[in-house]
């Protein structure tokens, strides 16, 4: 029984329940916060996979601790403990197993190793309290009860915390429940008295007063002075100052939780050896990352290059910026070459929806076309426009919020006072960290951006990563089709795309649809804005194609995603796992450790 001098009657029952439920959101708070502390390292895919079998481990093996014989004494002492070394441990042993490159295993490891005993702790007391509350002694089934109490509570009310914590480190959430686990163990183990002398008949024993205060005085000091040795290297957020890491080329601009996850500016500085020309390693570059995966970057320092040795661009210090790392965004410009119809030439606004590292935004800006973006992350915004030369946008350009819910309202105005002007082209892009949010993939989705945002001859720009030959890509394709007339896809690979690699190469697919038949004309050198990569991509326009009756196949109900029928999210935990190998291929070990 936990080791409390309850009150009797409705005030004792009533704080057992109190005392129920304060541990439930503590178990909550532990979940959400272990969880959060390993997605920069494995990514939300592979962390949660097995996230759930791992709680529901960690509750049978509570069941079995509890039946076993276990107290809440012991648990609260082992807890402690554990609490107060998970800062290091969650982060070291997640280090350790992704070193593995095995991204289901890894995590199984890691939760097996820092989670289920924590949460089995924190449950052992749950199931304590819960049968002792209701039976005496205590019940099998009540101590089943409250197992079950912990499963369900745990996992729905886990996700409730992530708007509330940005600014808390998992650091001070594990030392605060270490701190608090270990005070009600010292408050409430049985404290032993010394001997009495012996005395007359009737006189009172002697006690030990300041016996338990003075462990708690002493409990709390240690803590306190052996706080820093116990907190995780995991870098403060939001990063107050640039991080320069000790051993190893790697600066850190900025460091953000947010609402998609961590979002960190880092820039890979040139080894000591580097004096310049071309290379194949992977280093000065600034690239920005979202939890466990790249949302862009540019070439930096003596990588910077433009056509005719043009004034390059420059972030908001006036640092050069060169040419984007990857091509997709490039590829995504290539709208603007569409030549049939009645926009071609004309092209006035443009709206982005998912901005990454805002190329894309700032080539059509650089282009003289009013841009527009919704972007569901403000910190993704403000890395865009601090450290990439994305030029500030007023706010009836700027929505930060869901594309989901931006387009419905859009569509619900319609009619409504002056009518707004329609957009000319509209880049959809939305994939991090192996994955896309489904529910702005679907036939509903589509038809609210075709009614309410696109000009009825402009251009919609889609991009996809993932294989050529997969469901997922057949059921994007095919929803896009049903959606719009027409439809064309390119890839953004540097070279030739073998046909043996469609069912295993990992690829940005762009797709370019619209109401009538798309042709697109020759790039001209003002299309590049001084640079090489956009004259290699856009040059190369024709080359890239993939035939879409590739992609689409025959079509089938069961390939369309609409919000009653949407598998898409289920297909990706696959390329979750893929996108993180892959990820760990682009950049060293080192890179997504440092954060």
């Amino acid at each position: 029984m936990f080791p409390l001098s309850w009150p009797t009657g409705q005030l004792g029952y009533a704080c057992r329940v109190g005392s129920i439920w304060t541990l439930l959101v503590t178990l909550s708070l532990v979940l959400f916060t272990y969880e959060r502390a390993l997605i920069p390292v494995y990514g939300s895919g592979p962390t949660t996979y097995t996230l759930t079998s791992a709680v529901s481990f960690a509750t049978l093996a509570a069941t079995i601790f509890q039946l076993g014989g276990a107290s809440s004494a012991q648990a609260l002492l082992f807890g402690g403990g554990l609490f107060a070394a998970a800062p290091l441990s969650t982060y070291w042993v997640s280090v350790w197993t992704s070193r593995w490159s095995r991204p289901i295993l890894g995590p199984i490891v890691t939760h097996l190793l820092v989670l289920v005993p924590m949460f089995s702790a924190l449950a052992t007391i749950v199931m304590d309290l819960t049968a002792g509350m209701v039976s005496r002694p205590p019940s099998v089934g009540y101590r089943a009860l409250g197992a079950v109490g912990c499963f369900v509570a745990t996992t729905r009310l886990s996700p409730l915390w992530a708007p509330y914590l940005n600014n808390v480190s998992e650091t001070q959430v594990f030392l605060g429940v270490a701190a608090a686990m270990l005070n009600i163990w010292v408050l409430t183990f049985p404290v032993p008295r010394p001997p009495a002398p012996r005395k007359k008949k009737g006189s009172a024993s002697p006690t030990s007063p300041f016996l338990r205060p003075a462990l708690l005085v002493g409990l709390n000091a240690v803590l306190w002075k052996t706080r820093g040795l116990l907190t995780s290297p995991v870098l403060p957020h939001p990063l107050p100052k640039p991080y320069l890491h000790p051993s190893f080329p790697l600066l850190i601009h900025s460091s953000v939780q947010s609402i998609t996850g961590l979002i960190v500016v880092g820039e890979a500085l040139p080894p000591p050896s580097y004096k310049g020309g071309p290379d194949t390693e992977m280093h000065s570059l600034r690239y920005l990352r979202a939890s466990h995966s790249l949302l862009g970057g540019t070439w930096m320092g003596y990588k910077v290059a433009t056509l005719d040795d043009a004034p390059p661009m420059v972030d908001s210090f006036g640092t050069a910026l060169g040419d984007s790392i990857y091509g997709t965004f490039v590829l995504q410009e290539a709208a603007r070459l569409v030549n049939n119809t009645a926009r071609a030439g004309k092209w006035e606004r443009a709206l982005i929806i998912g901005l990454g590292a805002g190329i894309s935004a700032t080539a059509f800006s650089r282009h003289g076309i009013e841009t527009t973006i919704v972007e569901i992350d403000p910190a993704v915004y403000d890395a865009a426009r601090l450290y990439f030369g994305l030029p500030e946008h007023a706010p009836e350009n700027l929505f930060l919020q869901d594309a989901r819910t931006w387009a419905a309202q859009k569509r619900a105005n319609i009619g409504v006072g002056k009518p707004e002007a329609l957009f000319d082209i509209v880049v959809h892009d939305c994939f991090s960290g192996g994955g896309v949010p489904e529910h702005i993939f679907t036939v509903e989705f589509w038809n609210d951006l075709r009614t309410a945002a696109l000009h009825p001859e402009g251009v919609l720009v889609v991009n996809f990563a993932g294989t050529i030959l997969s469901d997922s890509s057949r059921m994007i394709s095919q929803t896009l089709k049903k959606s719009f007339d027409h439809c064309r896809a390119f890839h953004d690979s540097q070279g030739e795309l073998k046909e043996e690699e469609y069912e295993t190469e990992l690829i940005n697919l762009v797709f370019f649809c619209s109401s009538r038949e798309l042709t697109f004309r020759s790039a001209r050198y003002s299309d590049y804005l001084d640079s090489y990569l956009r004259e290699h991509v856009l040059s190369s326009l024709p080359s890239r194609e993939v035939p879409l009756e590739l992609l689409t196949g025959e079509l089938e109900d069961r390939f369309i995603l609409t919000d009653a029928h949407n598998p898409l999210g289920k297909l990706q935990d696959a390329l979750g796992h893929h996108h993180w190998t892959l990820m760990r291929q682009v950049l060293p070990d080192i890179f997504w450790e440092t954060y």
